[in-house]
């Protein structure tokens, strides 16, 4: 894997593995109350990775220069299924879903306000036209009013956030990175917890645990490519899960998308490609200048 593919590689692998452990997350909504699930979830992480360190090297858990970016990095991270969970009460699932299409350009924006790594015009254009697409796919729910616009739009910008501060931490390493970020979501629901339990089916456990080694994996993966380069040539491929669950949805259903949408589909697999094809164009020039 050449220097040019690997963090497309690696953004891809992260995409794909993060869908599976939301997916699987997402079954376990209708059986228990939302924080306990995410909490749940982030503390299996965060015994699995302390277990994994505890054996190698306990005190780089604790080693970090930039403490108060990795608590706003949890903090987003955790806002993300927040604003979901409230967006839904309020009667604006659909609409929420379709607002977190909006990630691809978002991350190249606060990439660019932030951590000053500027797109490439493809690049921009391709992750602006993929993400109108997506949300036009998705938007059938009600037009947001008043605060709903913040419940909305928290979803996608949060997410969008975690992922440009994970990128400004490529200097401190890994063992940190995934300890303050698990710890700081456990840390920060844990109060909330015992007024809403509910007893664990023995089954359940075994979904966390699945969901425990499938995070762990989607978050070194991000580590890694947040390393390799800036995540902002990538960004459209933060849209590979749209025709992912457009094919499986063609696949176990009668039809029900008309041309309209299979250019929308088109669009969006087109922005997804772009990061290989820059890729693709980089390699080629340099081997032959």
């Amino acid at each position: 894997m050449t220097a040019s593919y690997r963090p497309i590689f690696l953004m891809l692998g992260f995409v794909i593995t993060w869908t599976a452990t939301e997916t699987i997350v997402g079954t376990l909504l209708n059986r228990y109350p939302t924080f306990q699930v995410v909490w749940l979830h982030y503390l299996t992480l965060l015994m699995m990775w302390v277990a994994i360190i505890a054996i190698r090297a306990p005190g780089t858990l604790l080693r970090t220069q930039k403490p108060v970016t990795q608590i706003f990095r949890a903090a987003f991270l955790l806002l993300m299924p927040v604003s979901w969970a409230f967006a839904v009460r309020s009667g604006f699932g659909h609409t929420v879903n379709a607002a977190f299409w909006a990630a691809p350009i978002l991350v190249i924006l606060f990439s660019a306000l932030l951590l000053k790594e500027r797109p490439g015009v493809v690049t921009f254009l391709a992750a602006t036209a993929g993400s109108i697409a997506a949300i036009l796919i998705y938007a059938h729910g009600p037009i947001p009013v008043g605060l709903m616009w913040f419940a909305v739009l928290a979803m996608p910008v949060s997410f969008s956030l975690f992922l440009v501060l994970s990128r400004s931490l490529r200097s401190e390493t890994i063992m940190a990175n995934l300890f303050y970020l698990t710890a700081g979501i456990v840390i920060i629901l844990s109060p909330f917890i015992p007024f809403i339990w509910v007893a664990l089916e023995l089954q359940h456990i075994l979904h966390f645990a699945i969901t425990g080694v499938l995070g762990l994996v989607a978050l070194s993966l991000l580590n890694r490519a947040a390393f390799e380069a800036s995540l902002v040539p990538t960004a459209p491929l933060l849209l590979v899960p749209v025709p992912l669950a457009i094919l499986v949805g063609w696949l176990t259903s009668d039809g029900g998308y008309n041309s309209y949408s299979f250019l929308l589909l088109a669009i969006i697999c087109v922005a997804c490609a772009i990061p290989l094809l820059t890729a693709l164009n980089a390699s080629l020039k340099r081997n032959n200048p």
